[in-house]
């Protein structure tokens, strides 16, 4: 019988991160916990018949965290989630929560009313609706014949 080593990140490992762990590492050490300073939130775009609905995903955040402008033809989500480092909770061993500040940006057609653009936030979940412009389409004449 072999005895293994219990490392409680291991259920997290696959592939080559198990074997280069299992070959660098002697299974009692806990990988050091980083701060990331950059996130990336994920982000849904449909179209409907009037207008594109942009939809973020920003867990953890108040309204007051996030912003969003139109500038130069593009719509721009920016915003910070803050670590909350309190010590009286222990120590970290695992952290796969992002902080740190974001940024999106996404190019606009030019067949978008920019003024008429409104944002919710809920939950979370940043609702961004880009109503489109009636397009302009040639009107047809009858032309009378003498």
């Amino acid at each position: 019988m072999t005895l293994v080593k219990w490392n409680p990140n291991r259920h997290f490992l696959t592939g080559v991160d198990r074997m280069l762990d299992d070959f660098f590492n002697d299974g009692w050490n806990v990988p050091a916990v980083t701060q990331n300073t950059y996130w990336h939130p994920s982000v849904d775009i449909r179209e409907t018949d009037d207008a594109f609905i942009i939809v973020a995903d920003l867990p953890g955040l108040k309204k007051k965290d996030v912003n969003v402008n139109v500038k130069d033809g593009k719509l721009e989500i920016s915003g910070e989630r803050i670590f909350e480092n309190k010590e009286d909770h222990g120590s970290y061993h695992l952290r796969e929560r992002s902080f740190g500040s974001f940024h999106r940006s996404f190019h606009l057609p030019e067949t978008i009313l920019e003024d008429k653009i409104t944002a919710t936030f809920k939950d979370g979940i940043l609702s961004v609706e880009v109503p489109k412009a009636e397009e302009v389409k040639p009107k047809g004449y009858e032309i009378k014949i003498s």
